[in-house]
C-alpha cells in the first residue's frame, strides 16, 4: 500500500510541475498581465529600431526567441537579419569582425541576404555592426507578432 501511495504522490507532483511549467508557456501575440511580467523579474533589454524588447527566458518552437514589448505583448524572432541593397560578398566583407552568423542564405534573384544568429542578443549586436559597415544597405531584424490572443 505504501508503494502505491508513494507512486501516486510522485505522479501527482510531476503533474503539478508540468502544469506550472505549461502556465508559463508564452505564445506570440499573447498579452501578459502586470503580475506575470513582475514575476519574470529582471530580463535582458534590447533596442531594435527605437523599440525596446525584453528577452523572455523560454524559447519557442524552432529556436525562436520570445520577446516582450513595453505593452506586455509577446513577439518572436528567428534571430535573422534581412539585408537588401548589398551583395552577398559585400555582406560577408561587412560582417568581418562582427558577431558570426550560424547561417547565411543568399537569394540572388531578389537581392536579399539573410543572416541567422544563434540568439537574439547576437542578432541585435550584428545589426548595429552591419548598419555601420553597410550604410548603403537596408537591414531589418525580423520580429513578428501573431494576432493578439486574449490573456
Amino acid at each position: 500500500m505504501k508503494i502505491i501511495y508513494a507512486l501516486l504522490s510522485g505522479v501527482a507532483m510531476a503533474a503539478l510541475a508540468l502544469s506550472a511549467q505549461a502556465a508559463d508557456a508564452y505564445q506570440p501575440g499573447q498579452r501578459l498581465q502586470a503580475k506575470q511580467i513582475q514575476r519574470l523579474g529582471q530580463l535582458p533589454v534590447y533596442t531594435v529600431d527605437k523599440q525596446q524588447y525584453r528577452l523572455l527566458p523560454q524559447s519557442a518552437a524552432g529556436g525562436r526567441s520570445l520577446l516582450l514589448d513595453a505593452q506586455g505583448v509577446v513577439f518572436s524572432s528567428q534571430n535573422e537579419i534581412l539585408i537588401t541593397g548589398a551583395t552577398e560578398n559585400d555582406v560577408q566583407l561587412g560582417a568581418g569582425k562582427g558577431p558570426v552568423p550560424v547561417s547565411v542564405q543568399s537569394f540572388a534573384a531578389t537581392g536579399i541576404v539573410v543572416l541567422r544568429y544563434a540568439d537574439f542578443g547576437s542578432a541585435v549586436s550584428a545589426l548595429a555592426w552591419l548598419q555601420q559597415q553597410l550604410p548603403q544597405a537596408s537591414l531589418h531584424l525580423a520580429i513578428e507578432q501573431a494576432p493578439l490572443k486574449p490573456s
